[in-house]
């Protein structure tokens, strides 16, 4: 009798066990299904606050100047500038980069990026493989240019290239011989495909100023100044003697990237587009491309 009532009660604690893990699980469960709802309408509310920043945006990017203007109506334009300094708007960060200030891939100017390599600290020998890759990369022909790399190289590989062509995106840079000279970072924040219109050393960022402009004191007196909201081309002359010419403006180019970010302690939402600008046309005044949301 005894021993019946002893097996009895474990059986029963036995139960009851189970059943209390089992309350936990679904308690625990229930939590975590809750927090995965929470973090999915956190997302939401960030993109739909993302999506309003970039519709305020492309509309002052097609009716205002661009330039910084302290005394305008517009929120924006008080605020904005074109090298990549965030700002907010609402509850949005926003970069924006005029890629006229960074350097581009399709054009291959020899001497611009021996002068941005060097200032980088990369091997000499290391980046003239690169340039000769790049120029390999691009041009129509198969001819190997000296420390170059054409179709043989990539075979050999196991890769397929070069492309005959020009560069459709950064990211095909990654496929080029050599192309770890820089952290693949460093070639979105440097370097453009776009079909840029001049360059523009006022949007540039601090390494491509230095390339440019080869004397430290200087830049740091320009980057200051831009700081300061103080920079235009008229300053940028007195401080260095470079003028505008048919290559060089200190106009905002058609062609910018985009970086809009929102975030709270728990989570963080980004869109990177570029967007080219054409305002006078009808149909398409703005073309939104390389659109990465993370």
């Amino acid at each position: 009798m005894f021993l019946q009532r002893g097996i009895a009660l474990i059986q029963v604690l036995i139960i009851a066990m189970i059943l209390s893990i089992l309350g936990i699980y679904i308690l625990q469960s229930s939590k975590d299904q809750v927090a995965i709802t929470n973090a999915i309408k956190t997302a939401l509310d960030q993109r739909i606050q993302i999506e309003n920043a970039e519709s305020k945006i492309l509309h002052t990017l097609l009716s205002e100047f661009r330039i910084k203007n302290l005394q305008s109506e517009n929120e924006i334009v008080r605020q904005w500038n074109f090298h990549n300094k965030p700002f907010k708007l609402d509850n949005v960060s926003v970069q924006i980069q005029d890629l006229n200030g960074l350097i581009s891939l399709n054009e291959v100017n020899t001497s611009t990026l021996d002068d941005f390599f060097a200032q980088y600290g990369v091997d000499k020998n290391l980046s003239e493989q690169f340039i000769a890759s790049l120029t390999d990369w691009i041009d129509k022909d198969d001819n190997i240019k000296y420390n170059g790399a054409e179709r043989a190289y990539y075979e050999k590989m196991g890769l397929t290239g070069p492309r005959n062509g020009l560069l459709q995106s950064v990211e095909e840079v990654f496929y080029i011989k050599n192309h770890d000279i820089l952290p693949e970072e460093d070639w979105y924040k440097y370097f453009t495909v776009a079909n840029v219109n001049g360059f523009n050393p006022a949007h540039s960022p601090e390494k491509i100023l230095k390339s440019f402009i080869k004397d430290d004191t200087k830049v740091a007196k320009l980057i200051e100044l831009r700081n300061n909201k103080q920079l235009n081309g008229r300053v940028f002359y007195n401080e260095t003697g470079i003028d505008s010419d048919e290559f060089l403006s200190f106009l905002t180019g058609d062609n910018l990237r985009i970086t809009l970010t929102a975030k709270n302690q728990q989570q963080k939402t980004t869109k990177t587009f570029t967007v080219k600008l054409r305002a006078r046309s009808l149909t398409r005044p703005v073309v939104i491309t390389n659109v990465v949301w993370n």
